[in-house]
């Protein structure tokens, strides 16, 4: 069976201020090196929120789930669960709005740009929630009119990406989980001003937009700078 590329996505509301300037050096230079040593762990690239629900955003590229249960993974997470209450590993799980998700991949737009880094160290993301007899609507919505206006249209919009939770059950020792939201959507952005512009406010206003947020639930909204990336 072919393996199908995911990706991580941990959100944290807000770290301690006292612990902010050491716990950012841990997570760099440990916490994510790490992972990045371990099968199937691809690349990883954090964010520091300008604004929205969440202060900080950590998004690693998998090959496939399967770096999840893979051993060395899984004793890292063993390693990690048996240190001390005020190690940051265990500090971490404890922070406010700490949630971790798996996400495939369903759309990119421009296609071609896929598997490439756009450059730009501005990231858009939002999170939605849709009722189940809604997705079909909600799907061609967003890849034939919203995604193609934001990208086409509005100066600054370089590339979007959605994803769509991943329903597989992974063990307790793999990590927590959320289900929620279920799409996800990431767009790179030019520069942090893009979203103040007439043309985005114009093109986010449409009647069949207008529709389709009369029933959507938007779980987050966030711009945020990129602070770590690698490889």
């Amino acid at each position: 069976m072919e393996q199908k590329s995911v990706l991580l996505m941990v959100r944290i509301g807000d770290v301690p201020k006292e612990m902010e300037g050491e716990w950012n050096l841990w997570y760099d230079t440990t916490h994510i090196p790490n992972r990045l040593g371990k099968p199937g762990f691809l690349s990883a690239s954090r964010f520091l929120a300008l604004w929205g629900e969440y202060r900080y955003l950590t998004i690693y590229d998998l090959a496939s789930i399967d770096a999840l249960t893979s051993e060395p993974y899984l004793n890292l997470r063993d390693w990690e669960a048996s240190l001390p209450s005020d190690s940051f590993e265990a500090q971490t799980l404890k922070l406010p709005n700490f949630t971790r998700g798996l996400y495939e991949p369903i759309y990119c737009y421009p296609a071609q740009e896929q598997s490439q880094r756009s450059g730009t160290d501005i990231l858009f993301a939002v999170g939605h929630d849709v009722p189940s007899n809604r997705e079909e609507e909600f799907n061609a919505w967003y890849n034939t009119e919203h995604i193609p206006a934001m990208v086409d249209r509005v100066p600054g919009f370089i590339t979007a990406r959605r994803f769509r939770v991943l329903a597989t059950p992974l063990s307790p020792r793999a990590g927590m989980q959320s289900s929620s939201p279920k799409y996800i959507t990431l767009y790179d952005l030019k520069n942090e001003n893009v979203l103040q512009s007439q043309i985005f406010l114009r093109e986010t206003n449409s009647p069949w937009s207008s529709w389709v947020r009369s029933w959507y639930s938007r779980r987050f909204r966030i711009l945020a700078r990129r602070i770590y990336a690698k490889p």
